[in-house]
């Protein structure tokens, strides 16, 4: 049986990323095609600062005007209690998403919080979100590396994700915000994180990477045992907080990967024969 390997489409980080702010009614448009076509995992918003990242103040609106289909996950980023009190007051979306940083220096520029005051942040939080019926997601930024001065270790690394696991979260993401990682360093970061852990504990991966870049990064994570990705149609977004981030991973190019590869996609045939034309749109927002 061939091995399943789950996607999130990360509208949101597509959408955050470009120099314009796309209509509510576009976007609502563009995700209830997501939705029709079956894909199951959908980052769509964050309850930030409008000032802060006006791309994002409607996503209180985006669930009460998508008809989502049963077994359908929405998820949207917090940062901060406000934010969550923001998420658990919207019917509709069932997963936070955590931003937690590897670099000290880039925790606090991005959150104003130091490391252990925003590990705190994800066990309160969790509590809450598990008590309302919710699940929460972490992404641990800059962990393949950084550019932001702060020394990187492996072993640190390690010590997170285990630590953010004893504050019961119910997934984590390995995200490489600003593209630090080559197919070696995936390999190494992956093996340190995986020894011990059953296989649908492995941490996902969030890269940021060029076209060409790609396929051999994808390939060295699932080599190393990675089997879950965030990723956006037309490749588009990245951290517009992070110094020298690329692009997200293509959807449409990472599941015709896995597919050559002998994968299963946790994604209908519907989805995958629409991929083109899902991709188009996606860029299409983005003109």
């Amino acid at each position: 049986m061939s091995q399943l390997v789950t996607l999130t489409e990360t509208a949101r980080d597509a959408w955050q990323g470009l120099p314009h702010v796309v209509p509510t009614d576009r976007k609502v448009a563009f995700l209830q095609q997501l939705l029709d076509a079956g894909f199951p995992s959908l980052d769509i918003g964050s309850f930030v600062s409008p000032k802060r990242v006006p791309a994002m103040a409607d996503t209180k609106e985006l669930p009460a005007r998508l008809d989502v289909p049963k077994g359908t996950t929405l998820t949207a980023l917090v940062a901060n209690e406000r934010g969550l009190d923001a998420l658990l007051d919207t019917p509709g979306i069932g997963e936070a998403l955590y931003p937690f940083s590897l670099s000290e220096s880039f925790q606090r520029r991005n959150t104003n919080r130091s490391r252990e005051e925003a590990a705190a942040e994800v066990e309160a939080f969790t509590a809450r979100l598990h008590d309302a019926g919710r699940r929460m997601y972490v992404t641990i930024s800059m962990a393949f590396g950084n550019n932001e001065g702060d020394p990187f270790d492996v072993g640190e690394l390690v010590d997170w994700v285990a630590r953010l696991e004893a504050a019961g979260v119910d997934r984590l993401g390995l995200a490489d915000t600003t593209a630090q990682a080559d197919a070696a360093r995936l390999r190494e970061v992956y093996a340190a994180v995986s020894e011990g852990r059953p296989a649908e504990r492995v941490p996902g991966a969030h890269l940021h990477v060029t076209v060409e870049e790609q396929e051999s990064l994808v390939d060295a994570a699932l080599e190393a045992g990675c089997r879950a990705f965030d990723a956006a149609l037309g490749g588009l977004g990245g951290c517009q907080f992070a110094k020298g981030a690329k692009t997200n991973v293509s959807t449409r190019e990472l599941a015709r990967q896995l597919v050559a590869r002998g994968y299963a996609v946790a994604l209908p045939k519907r989805a995958l024969d629409a991929l083109d034309e899902l991709d188009r749109a996606a860029r299409a927002l983005a003109g």
